[in-house]
């Protein structure tokens, strides 16, 4: 679907420019890990790609949390679901042995290693389409709509519920 140049709505166009990249970039990660089967999603690969450059670090659930701006709810359900797939494993910290670091398996780097290529040539192709000086402006402005956005505060509707004690 083509939306109307002339509709100037801002949530329409982030939502529609959300929705295809995800789509893009989901279809090029089943065709580029197709001998791993339905295992991986382009969120994952995010995932996965995290935790490749952070490697040697302690990578936490909370860490995940904020860097991808998500809940915790949400973020717990894609580990549990990525270590069900036998992508990544929580190990217990070396530094603290109340948090969990995540690491990843052998699958999981064969999976970024047979992906690494596609997304790279994903992303330049998206690049191409921008001059140099244009590419930078267009990251530097969603970079501040992020920005703008995380600074307006959250309502009470569909928020989690705060953790409560009985022992308050």
């Amino acid at each position: 679907m083509r939306l109307q140049k002339e509709n100037r709505d801002l949530g329409m166009w982030v939502g529609h420019a959300a929705r295809l990249f995800r789509r893009k970039a989901d279809q090029r990660v089943a065709e580029a890990a197709v001998d791993y089967g339905d295992i991986v999603s382009g969120r994952n690969v995010w995932v996965l790609k995290y935790l490749k450059d952070h490697e040697g670090e302690e990578v936490s659930q909370r860490d995940l949390e904020q860097t991808f701006h998500v809940r915790g709810s949400t973020i717990s359900n894609m580990i549990d679901l990525m270590e069900q797939k036998e992508l990544l494993v929580r190990m217990p910290s070396k530094k603290d042995a109340r948090r969990k670091r995540l690491c990843l398996t052998e699958k999981a780097e064969a999976v970024l290693s047979s992906v690494a290529e596609t997304f790279r040539s994903f992303e330049e192709q998206l690049r191409g389409a921008f001059t140099p000086k244009d590419y930078d402006a267009f990251l530097r402005l969603l970079e501040q709509f992020c920005d703008t956005l995380e600074k307006i505060p959250d309502t009470d509707y569909g928020k989690e519920p705060e953790k409560s004690s009985c022992f308050k």
